[in-house]
């Protein structure tokens, strides 16, 4: 119930002013429901046309290659918000930007069934290229690079799953503009 909270407030207080103007969008990660997750966003363009604030939640449950420790599972759910400067006349084409980012990681030591929770937050820059398909309908791959604060290493059953600080997120997000 908390992060649904942190959620709404945060929509409602970044954005719901109406501008004339602002488009606002839905979009998802794909990739996501292919781990097991969810991706649901919502963003606004901002009245210059070429910065871009958008808000939502995630969940994937990571895959075991990804892992530095394949005896490990790792679950992850959280909010985001990020913005993007377009670099363009208006929100499409090549962006960088900034992303922020709660997660509720769990983690769990498959041959014993234990498993721990552990809160991180990161944020770190992104780029991105955004295509559009006619007025509404566009696909956004795009990179990441975050400082992970509050990592430690996870330790279940005696075994030990390293973590890093910094971490690479790459993925694509498909999105409609009303």
């Amino acid at each position: 119930m908390r992060l649904q909270t942190m959620v709404t407030a945060v929509a409602l207080l970044v954005l719901v002013p109406a501008a004339a103007r602002a488009q606002w969008e839905i979009e998802a990660d794909p990739i996501a429901y292919a781990l097991g997750g969810f991706s649901a966003h919502v963003a606004r363009e901002l009245p210059d046309g070429r910065d871009r604030l958008q808000v939502g939640v995630f969940g994937a449950d990571v895959p075991d290659a990804l892992m530095s420790n394949d005896a490990f599972t790792d679950s992850s759910r959280g909010v985001t918000v990020k913005f993007d400067h377009f670099l363009g006349k208006r929100t499409a084409g090549f962006f960088v930007g900034v992303d922020g980012d709660y997660s509720r990681e769990r983690y769990g030591f498959k041959t014993t069934g234990d498993n721990t929770d552990r809160s991180l937050f990161g944020l770190g820059p992104r780029v991105g290229y955004r295509f559009e398909f006619g007025q509404h309908l566009y696909v956004t791959p795009w990179l990441s690079a975050a400082y992970q604060f509050n990592v430690h290493d996870v330790i279940l059953s005696g075994e030990r799953l390293d973590q890093q600080k910094y971490s690479l997120f790459a993925t694509v997000h498909a999105g409609w503009r009303f």
